[in-house]
């Protein structure tokens, strides 16, 4: 049975509690394909708010007063992204994406927004599909990649921190233009502990989200124009395989296909299986 609009009920996020919205998040997720998906209030604020969300532009989706889906939308500028669109698993098949996903078009067209922004895994074909045919298009694929625990040499490296802001004004300066959303340097100003930004005499920076985890992630890599093709890069990942011996690695599936894949396969990094689409629908006026 389709679902009509006038069945839907969208809050905005700014009227819900954060556990309110983790929750619709936990549930909206259910069985995607990274498996069990839990969210506590403090990780969806601490993600989410890096992430530039806009909790008037955002709903958690009822049907008959019951938990139905949920819509976050983050923005910056005249660009609008779809930061997580999820229905819960008894409502799926519906068509309740679709109408969720044509109001926020329509929602962003209202507020003269020029561009709508997602990211979805290649291999979850439904989503695909739909996103295409609501005339969105892919700009690039984008890459995760994991490195396991073995026996590290010594280096003669020794790591120093640095505050994650001053590393957002390194990625303005140095960074690659047009870089996706969450490797931004806005996304990057976010960043506070536990998160930490590692660095070897300022040719080559590194910011780790979790350094307690079992299992660290490595977020964002730098090193500036003028230290490019002189080893740094490989010296500073060599240098934090030291600082923390027997960890496993992993980078979640935000890389560019273009960037960083040799460079991270000569030091052991495998490329995941899952890969995001990055996509985008014209807003444009004339478009």
């Amino acid at each position: 049975m389709r679902v009509a609009n006038d069945d839907i009920y969208g809050r905005p996020v700014a009227e819900c509690t954060a556990a309110q919205v983790a929750y619709a998040l936990t549930r909206s997720f259910e069985g995607y394909l990274l498996g069990r998906v839990n969210i506590s209030a403090g990780a969806y604020e601490s993600r989410f708010r890096a992430e530039d969300l806009d909790p008037f532009a955002s709903r958690v989706y009822l049907l008959s007063g019951e938990l139905a889906g949920i819509l976050l939308v983050t923005r910056r500028g005249w660009t609008s992204r779809i930061a997580g669109m999820g229905v819960v698993p008894k409502m799926r098949g519906r068509g309740l994406g679709r109408r969720i996903m044509q109001g926020a078009i329509r929602d962003a067209r209202k507020r003269g927004d020029r561009s709508i922004l997602l990211e979805t895994f290649e291999q979850n074909a439904a989503a695909v599909r739909l996103y295409a045919g609501l005339g969105f298009s892919v700009r690039r694929k984008l890459y995760g990649y994991s490195r396991r625990a073995r026996t590290q040499p010594q280096t003669p490296d020794t790591i120093s921190e640095l505050d994650p802001l001053d590393f957002a004004r390194v990625v303005v300066r140095e960074g690659e233009p047009d870089l996706p959303w969450m490797l931004a340097a806005e996304t990057i100003s976010s960043a506070a502990p536990p998160a930490r930004v590692y660095h070897l005499d300022h040719h080559a920076y590194a910011l780790v989200c979790n350094p307690e985890a079992e299992v660290l992630t490595l977020r964002s890599l730098i090193v500036p124009r003028k230290d490019r093709r002189q080893g740094w890069g490989m010296r500073l990942l060599r240098a934090l395989y030291a600082a923390f011996p027997a960890r496993d690695w992993e980078i979640p599936a935000i890389v560019p296909e273009s960037s960083a894949h040799e460079f991270l396969t000569e030091l052991d990094w495998k490329r995941e299986p899952l890969n995001q689409l990055e996509m985008s629908l014209d807003l444009s006026p004339g478009s």
